[in-house]
């Protein structure tokens, strides 16, 4: 059985992808710099560790 795509239906799968993969790795970044930003406030046994 082969899956005929067409260019249409290709170029829509691609831009679906990219926006899932822009949409994921914004929400990691952030969530890192809110960690970091905040400074940990005591959390954790590591909390503030490695700023210079």
């Amino acid at each position: 059985m082969t899956a005929v795509v067409t260019a249409g239906e290709q170029t829509a799968l691609y831009v679906t992808s990219i926006i899932i993969l822009l949409g994921t790795l914004t929400a990691f970044v952030v969530q890192y710099v809110r960690s970091r930003r905040r400074g940990g406030g005591g959390r954790g046994p590591d909390a503030g560790a490695g700023d210079s």
